[in-house]
């Protein structure tokens, strides 16, 4: 190769390798290389946490109940036979309405009639021994006797026809106005004078009988409660007004009683209970600024433009907020909408501002 062409061939190089310096700088200058990725950005809504008074509140399980206090049982007024039920569990029924049909056991039916012959024949005597007393052939106190027996007879008598005595068939009814609870016989059944046949509660005295779990917390009766249905429907604020110290051999649960007075809830229907033990000062964030992930639960501090994650313990929920703690402060802005699709040390920007 002559000199000449070499030269043209070393200059040809030089301005290649000119250019090739100078887009590398120009690269430099702009804050990125051949490989580097543009700076990611994404647009999000901030919150403040707080710090604030928080209710240590315990959450337990029940369902609602007859008031113990409030119900009342008919029982078998002589023995008898259940004969036809007209009540049904759940009805609301006024005074003096039908409650159900039984017919006389032979038990019952032989007591009246030994009732009656009682009667007759005391009746009888006093008539005897009072002609006597007039013919001055008996003493006062013979005719006394003869009065006080009839007395008697005469109690016992009225006693059984009170009791439905010498009937066939009675109607049981209501004696005051109430919501069948419990019906403790079938059609058919023999029952003994004084068994329970129905019960009936005071209409609008429920409560929810509770189960509260060992060692949860120091329950007391006065503790306010939050009763909602777990169906679904309006709370209702109570106060524990029992609080057992055994526990259930079934459940091994506490029991405890809160007075429902007023709420529509049907005997039977469940309830969730928050029951109120104390207050501490906690920082709360917005629910939605918690960030579940496989990473571990977190949010993002939002400072200087960046989205910092920093890892949190969750606590308990309080409206739309949740308690977290961690290595966070009062004060500092989290990101809301948007934090779940940021990186750690992202560049954001915030849509309010």
């Amino acid at each position: 190769m002559t000199r000449a062409r070499l030269a043209w061939v070393g200059a040809g190089a030089a301005v290649v390798v000119t250019l090739v310096v100078a887009f590398a700088l120009r690269l430099a200058a702009r804050g990125g290389g051949p490989d580097a990725a543009p700076a990611v950005t994404a647009t999000v809504t901030t919150a403040p946490i707080r710090r604030e008074l928080l209710q240590d509140v315990v959450t337990a399980f029940g369902v609602v109940q007859a008031d113990p206090s409030a119900t009342t049982i008919l029982a078998a007024p002589r023995a008898l036979i259940v004969s036809r039920l007209i009540a049904r569990v759940g009805q609301t029924v006024a005074p003096g309405q039908p409650l159900m049909e039984v017919d006389a056991a032979p038990a019952s039916q032989m007591a009246y009639q030994e009732a009656l012959q009682a009667e007759v024949s005391a009746r009888s005597d006093l008539a005897r021994i009072q002609r006597l007393v007039d013919a001055h052939l008996a003493a006062n106190d013979q005719l006394t006797a003869a009065v006080k027996a009839l007395a008697d007879a005469d109690a016992a008598l009225s006693a059984q026809r009170a009791q439905g005595g010498g009937e066939a068939r009675q109607t049981l009814r209501a004696g005051s106005a109430g919501v069948v609870v419990g019906i403790a016989v079938a059609p058919g059944d023999r029952v003994a004078q004084d068994a329970a046949l129905i019960t009936l509660a005071r209409v609008g005295a429920i409560s929810v009988k509770l189960g509260l779990e060992p060692g949860a917390g120091a329950f007391a009766a006065g503790d306010p409660v939050t009763l909602t249905p777990t169906a679904g429907g309006p709370s209702t604020q109570s106060r524990l007004a029992m609080v057992g110290r055994t526990t259930d051999p079934v459940t091994h649960t506490i029991d405890a009683v809160a007075p429902l007075a007023g709420a529509p809830l049907p005997i039977g229907a469940g309830v969730e209970a928050d029951i109120v033990l104390g207050s501490h000062t906690g920082l709360t964030v917005p629910r939605a600024a918690v960030v579940f992930d496989e990473t571990g639960d977190h949010v993002f501090v939002v400072r200087g433009g960046k989205a910092l994650r920093v890892f949190v313990g969750v606590g308990r929920s309080y409206g739309d907020r949740v308690e977290v703690t961690g290595p966070v402060a009062a004060g500092q802005q989290v990101a809301v909408e948007g934090a779940y699709e940021l990186q750690d040390g992202m560049t954001v920007k915030d849509a309010g501002r």
